[in-house]
Protein backbone atom coordinates (compact mmCIF):
# COMPACT_ATOMS: atom_id res chain seq x y z
CA UNK A 1 0.00 0.00 0.00
CA UNK A 2 1.47 3.69 -0.83
CA UNK A 3 1.02 4.96 2.64
CA UNK A 4 2.15 2.21 4.11
CA UNK A 5 6.43 1.11 4.09
CA UNK A 6 6.93 0.57 0.11
CA UNK A 7 5.74 4.33 0.29
CA UNK A 8 8.84 5.20 1.89
CA UNK A 9 11.31 3.06 0.08
CA UNK A 10 14.38 4.76 -0.39
CA UNK A 11 16.18 5.74 -3.71
CA UNK A 12 19.33 4.95 -4.63
CA UNK A 13 21.83 7.49 -3.04
CA UNK A 14 23.69 9.37 -5.69
CA UNK A 15 25.62 13.23 -4.99
CA UNK A 16 23.67 15.51 -7.67
CA UNK A 17 25.62 18.72 -8.59
CA UNK A 18 23.94 22.00 -7.79
CA UNK A 19 22.07 24.44 -10.58
CA UNK A 20 22.01 28.23 -10.16
CA UNK A 21 20.37 31.11 -12.23
CA UNK A 22 19.38 34.52 -11.63
CA UNK A 23 16.97 35.37 -14.19
CA UNK A 24 13.57 34.41 -12.46
CA UNK A 25 12.31 33.46 -15.72
CA UNK A 26 15.18 31.32 -17.01
CA UNK A 27 16.57 30.01 -13.58
CA UNK A 28 17.66 26.98 -13.40
CA UNK A 29 15.93 24.32 -10.80
CA UNK A 30 16.38 24.66 -6.82
CA UNK A 31 19.82 23.04 -5.47
CA UNK A 32 18.57 19.63 -4.49
CA UNK A 33 18.73 20.02 -1.09
CA UNK A 34 15.99 22.74 -1.18
CA UNK A 35 13.61 20.85 -3.81
CA UNK A 36 12.28 19.04 -0.16
CA UNK A 37 9.79 19.82 2.08
CA UNK A 38 11.25 22.26 5.25
CA UNK A 39 10.34 22.52 8.69
CA UNK A 40 8.97 25.60 8.68
CA UNK A 41 6.62 23.81 6.22
CA UNK A 42 5.50 20.96 7.82
CA UNK A 43 5.38 22.60 11.34
CA UNK A 44 6.96 20.04 14.38
CA UNK A 45 7.96 17.72 12.20
CA UNK A 46 11.66 16.15 12.48
CA UNK A 47 13.96 14.36 9.80
CA UNK A 48 13.06 10.71 9.55
CA UNK A 49 16.63 9.17 10.64
CA UNK A 50 15.32 5.78 9.36
CA UNK A 51 14.04 6.82 6.11
CA UNK A 52 17.20 9.06 5.09
CA UNK A 53 16.99 11.98 2.51
CA UNK A 54 18.02 10.23 -0.77
CA UNK A 55 18.36 10.99 -4.79
CA UNK A 56 19.18 9.14 -7.96
CA UNK A 57 20.44 9.96 -11.53
CA UNK A 58 20.72 6.23 -12.70
CA UNK A 59 17.24 5.63 -14.54
CA UNK A 60 17.37 1.72 -13.59
CA UNK A 61 17.20 2.40 -9.81
CA UNK A 62 14.67 5.19 -10.36
CA UNK A 63 12.50 2.60 -11.88
CA UNK A 64 13.29 -0.03 -9.61
CA UNK A 65 12.51 2.45 -6.41
CA UNK A 66 9.26 3.53 -8.20
CA UNK A 67 8.04 -0.07 -8.15
CA UNK A 68 8.61 -0.94 -4.99
CA UNK A 69 6.58 2.45 -3.69
CA UNK A 70 4.05 2.26 -6.22
CA UNK A 71 0.45 0.71 -5.81
CA UNK A 72 0.26 -1.55 -8.71
CA UNK A 73 3.23 -0.83 -10.71
CA UNK A 74 3.64 -1.96 -14.32
CA UNK A 75 7.53 -1.93 -14.99
CA UNK A 76 7.27 -1.49 -18.77
CA UNK A 77 4.43 1.34 -18.54
CA UNK A 78 6.83 3.04 -16.28
CA UNK A 79 9.83 2.94 -18.28
CA UNK A 80 8.07 3.67 -21.50
CA UNK A 81 6.23 7.14 -19.30
CA UNK A 82 9.68 8.24 -17.65
CA UNK A 83 12.07 7.77 -20.24
CA UNK A 84 10.17 9.53 -22.96
CA UNK A 85 9.74 12.54 -20.03
CA UNK A 86 13.67 12.52 -20.27
CA UNK A 87 14.37 11.41 -16.65
CA UNK A 88 16.92 13.21 -15.08
CA UNK A 89 17.01 12.95 -11.65
CA UNK A 90 14.65 12.02 -8.49
CA UNK A 91 14.80 12.21 -4.68
CA UNK A 92 12.67 11.48 -1.94
CA UNK A 93 12.95 12.92 1.54
CA UNK A 94 10.69 11.84 5.02
CA UNK A 95 9.68 13.46 8.05
CA UNK A 96 8.15 12.78 11.06
CA UNK A 97 5.95 14.18 13.61
CA UNK A 98 6.10 13.42 17.31
CA UNK A 99 8.79 12.91 20.06
CA UNK A 100 10.06 9.25 18.91
CA UNK A 101 9.33 7.51 16.08
CA UNK A 102 7.22 4.90 15.78
CA UNK A 103 7.27 2.81 12.58
CA UNK A 104 3.05 2.12 11.63
CA UNK A 105 2.30 4.43 14.32
CA UNK A 106 3.44 7.95 13.62
CA UNK A 107 2.69 10.97 10.95
CA UNK A 108 4.96 10.95 8.34
CA UNK A 109 4.91 13.93 5.76
CA UNK A 110 6.93 12.56 2.69
CA UNK A 111 7.87 14.92 -0.35
CA UNK A 112 9.44 13.63 -4.05
CA UNK A 113 10.44 15.02 -6.73
CA UNK A 114 11.08 14.43 -10.12
CA UNK A 115 13.51 15.98 -12.98
CA UNK A 116 12.43 15.72 -16.71
CA UNK A 117 13.56 16.72 -19.76
CA UNK A 118 10.91 19.35 -20.19
CA UNK A 119 7.53 21.35 -18.40
CA UNK A 120 5.65 18.43 -20.93
CA UNK A 121 7.70 15.63 -19.22
CA UNK A 122 6.86 16.88 -15.82
CA UNK A 123 3.22 16.84 -16.21
CA UNK A 124 3.19 13.07 -17.80
CA UNK A 125 5.14 12.18 -15.00
CA UNK A 126 2.89 13.73 -12.55
CA UNK A 127 -0.36 12.34 -14.35
CA UNK A 128 1.33 8.69 -14.18
CA UNK A 129 2.33 9.94 -10.34
CA UNK A 130 -1.33 10.55 -10.08
CA UNK A 131 -3.08 7.62 -11.62
CA UNK A 132 -1.14 5.26 -9.88
CA UNK A 133 -2.05 6.87 -6.52
CA UNK A 134 -5.94 6.43 -7.18
CA UNK A 135 -5.57 2.88 -8.16
CA UNK A 136 -7.04 0.22 -6.17
CA UNK A 137 -5.03 -1.86 -4.40
CA UNK A 138 -4.19 -5.09 -6.39
CA UNK A 139 -4.92 -7.30 -3.25
CA UNK A 140 -7.26 -5.40 -1.23
CA UNK A 141 -10.56 -3.42 -1.68
CA UNK A 142 -10.61 -1.86 1.87
CA UNK A 143 -8.95 1.22 0.57
CA UNK A 144 -11.09 4.59 -0.50
CA UNK A 145 -10.13 7.17 -2.53
CA UNK A 146 -11.42 10.47 -3.05
CA UNK A 147 -9.67 13.99 -5.43
CA UNK A 148 -10.31 17.14 -3.56
CA UNK A 149 -9.48 20.46 -4.48
CA UNK A 150 -5.72 22.62 -4.56
CA UNK A 151 -6.82 26.22 -5.10
CA UNK A 152 -3.71 27.76 -3.47
CA UNK A 153 -1.12 25.61 -6.02
CA UNK A 154 -1.60 26.28 -9.83
CA UNK A 155 -2.37 22.99 -11.12
CA UNK A 156 -2.71 21.04 -8.08
CA UNK A 157 -4.33 17.89 -7.78
CA UNK A 158 -5.47 16.09 -4.32
CA UNK A 159 -6.26 12.62 -3.45
CA UNK A 160 -7.80 11.37 -0.72
CA UNK A 161 -6.60 7.90 0.62
CA UNK A 162 -8.41 6.20 3.52
CA UNK A 163 -8.80 2.24 5.08
CA UNK A 164 -10.60 2.21 8.52
CA UNK A 165 -10.06 -0.61 10.23
CA UNK A 166 -13.90 -1.28 10.01
CA UNK A 167 -13.18 -1.72 5.87
CA UNK A 168 -10.00 -4.13 6.39
CA UNK A 169 -12.24 -6.29 8.65
CA UNK A 170 -14.86 -6.53 6.08
CA UNK A 171 -12.39 -6.14 2.49
CA UNK A 172 -9.09 -6.04 3.55
CA UNK A 173 -6.06 -8.77 4.32
CA UNK A 174 -4.57 -9.71 7.48
CA UNK A 175 -1.45 -8.11 6.94
CA UNK A 176 -3.08 -4.35 6.20
CA UNK A 177 -3.31 -1.71 8.95
CA UNK A 178 -5.36 1.31 9.21
CA UNK A 179 -4.33 4.39 7.92
CA UNK A 180 -5.15 8.14 5.99
CA UNK A 181 -3.72 9.88 3.42
CA UNK A 182 -3.86 12.87 1.56
CA UNK A 183 -1.72 13.62 -1.51
CA UNK A 184 -0.87 16.67 -3.41
CA UNK A 185 1.07 16.91 -6.93
CA UNK A 186 1.89 19.88 -8.91
CA UNK A 187 4.61 20.71 -11.83
CA UNK A 188 7.45 23.33 -11.21
CA UNK A 189 8.94 24.05 -14.65
CA UNK A 190 10.31 20.66 -16.13
CA UNK A 191 9.95 19.00 -12.36
CA UNK A 192 7.22 17.29 -10.91
CA UNK A 193 6.76 17.20 -7.42
CA UNK A 194 4.57 15.43 -4.90
CA UNK A 195 3.64 15.93 -0.85
CA UNK A 196 2.05 12.95 1.04
CA UNK A 197 1.16 13.77 4.72
CA UNK A 198 -0.14 10.29 6.57
CA UNK A 199 -0.79 8.45 9.20
CA UNK A 200 -3.54 6.53 11.53
CA UNK A 201 -7.24 7.59 10.53
CA UNK A 202 -7.66 11.12 11.90
CA UNK A 203 -4.29 12.31 13.02
CA UNK A 204 -4.04 13.99 9.54
CA UNK A 205 -6.30 16.23 7.65
CA UNK A 206 -6.73 17.86 4.00
CA UNK A 207 -6.14 21.15 5.80
CA UNK A 208 -2.99 20.26 7.37
CA UNK A 209 -1.76 18.77 3.45
CA UNK A 210 -2.69 22.36 2.07
CA UNK A 211 -1.46 24.32 4.28
CA UNK A 212 2.24 22.21 3.48
CA UNK A 213 1.68 22.13 -0.16
CA UNK A 214 1.00 25.45 -0.51
CA UNK A 215 4.01 26.86 1.38
CA UNK A 216 6.35 24.17 -0.47
CA UNK A 217 5.08 25.53 -3.87
CA UNK A 218 5.47 29.04 -2.66
CA UNK A 219 9.30 28.77 -1.79
CA UNK A 220 9.91 26.51 -4.54
CA UNK A 221 8.64 29.40 -7.35
CA UNK A 222 9.45 32.41 -5.13
CA UNK A 223 6.06 33.40 -4.77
Amino acid sequence: MRFTITLLAALALVTLAACGGDDAETAAPLPIAERFVTAEEAPGSKPDLEETRQTTVDFEKFIAALGERAVDPDNEEMTEVFQGAGFKSAGVDTRFYGETHTPGQSTHVVSLFVELASEDGARSALDWLETDVRKPCPRSCAVRHSTFDVDDVPGGRGVHSIATAEDIERLGTSDQAPFEGYWVGFTNGAIAYTVELFGRPGSVSEEQVLEIASAYYDRLTGA
